[in-house]
C-alpha cells in the first residue's frame, strides 16, 4: 500500500522530527536522534544530562536517492519558493511548506553541519481556529527568519562551506550533468541546472521521465499553456497583484486580504543587518 497523502503532509509531525529527517537527507540517510533538553541544573548541581544516542541509518532507500533529493532541494533556493535567499543555494538546501488556508507555514533548511526548522502558526487545539492570514506562505514568512539564523550559525558555530558532493557509494549510481532548464537536454549555457540521474549497472542513465506521467500527458500541458497565451489579456485593475509579489509566484493561493506579506518582507530587509548581542551582530 502506498501512502501518498502522508507524503503531501496529511499526517501531523513535530518540527523536531522534521528537522531530524532533513538532517538525514544531508547525511545521505544517516538520521540523528533528536532531543529537546541537553541538561537540567538544580542548586548548582546537574540532575539530568542527555546521553547522546547513535545515529540510525535509513535503509529503505539508498544513498543515491538521498543525494538526488538534496540536489533538488538546492533548486528550491536557487529557483523555487525559497529563491528570496537564492544566493545561499551553494551552501543550503531546503523546502518551504504551507498548509491549507495558511494555518501553518514553515521552512526547513540544512547545511553540511546544521539543520534549522522554522515553523509559524497558532495553537488551534482549543478549537478556536486562527490562521496566519491570506498569502502568509512558507517562502514569505519562514524563509526571512531562517536567513539570519543560518548567518549566525556560520559566524559563531560552523564556517560556511559548499554542500558536500555525493559520497563514493552514491556517485557510482549517479550521472550528474548540466541540463537545459526548459527542454531537459544536456547542454551548457545560461539556463542550465545540475541534475543527477540514476544509472544502471552498465553506466547508462535510467530513463524515468515518463514513468509517472505518460509522454502524451506531458505534451498536453504545453498545448494548454499555448492556448491560454492566445487569449486577450484583461486590462489592469486596482486589484492586480504585482508580478514580483510572493502570491503572484504561487497563483493557486487566494488573494491576500491584508498586507502582512509586505510587512514581513519590508521588516526582514530593514532589520536583517541590525546588530544583535545574542547572535554576534546578526538579527
Amino acid at each position: 500500500m502506498r501512502y501518498y497523502p502522508f507524503v503531501l503532509g496529511a499526517q501531523p509531525v513535530r518540527p523536531l522530527d522534521l528537522a531530524a529527517f532533513y538532517a538525514a537527507i544531508a547525511n545521505e540517510g544517516l538520521r540523528p536522534v533528536p532531543h529537546s533538553v541537553d541538561s537540567i541544573d538544580r542548586d548548582g548541581q546537574t540532575i539530568y544530562r542527555y546521553q547522546q544516542a547513535r545515529s540510525g541509518a535509513i535503509t529503505s532507500v539508498d544513498r543515491a536517492a538521498f543525494y538526488q533529493l538534496k540536489s533538488m532541494m538546492q533548486g528550491v533556493l536557487a529557483r523555487g519558493t525559497a529563491r528570496a535567499i537564492s544566493g545561499l543555494s551553494p551552501y543550503v538546501a531546503g523546502k518551504t511548506g504551507t498548509s491549507d488556508e495558511e494555518n501553518d507555514a514553515w521552512f526547513v533548511g540544512f547545511t553540511n553541519d546544521v539543520t534549522v526548522a522554522v515553523w509559524l502558526g497558532y495553537d488551534n487545539a482549543t478549537g478556536k481556529r486562527r490562521t496566519l492570514g491570506g498569502g502568509a506562505t512558507g517562502g514569505g514568512v519562514a524563509v526571512p527568519i531562517f536567513e539570519p539564523i543560518i548567518q549566525a550559525v556560520w559566524a559563531n558555530v560552523a564556517p560556511r562551506t559548499a554542500l558536500a558532493p555525493p559520497s563514493p557509494e552514491a556517485r557510482r549510481k549517479l550521472s550528474c550533468k548540466s541540463v537545459d532548464l526548459e527542454s531537459g537536454e544536456v547542454q551548457s549555457g545560461r539556463k542550465v541546472v545540475a541534475e543527477c540521474l540514476r544509472v544502471d549497472g552498465k553506466g547508462r542513465v535510467v530513463d524515468t521521465q515518463y514513468l509517472l506521467v505518460s509522454r502524451t500527458g506531458a505534451n498536453a500541458k504545453p498545448d494548454r499553456e499555448a492556448s491560454r497565451s492566445t487569449k486577450r489579456e484583461r486590462p489592469n485593475s486596482p486589484n492586480d497583484i504585482p508580478r514580483n509579489d510572493y502570491w503572484a509566484r504561487e497563483p493557486w493561493r487566494t488573494t491576500p486580504q491584508w498586507n502582512s506579506q509586505w510587512q514581513y518582507e519590508q521588516r526582514w530587509r530593514e532589520e536583517r543587518r541590525q546588530p544583535n548581542a545574542y547572535w554576534g551582530g546578526w538579527r
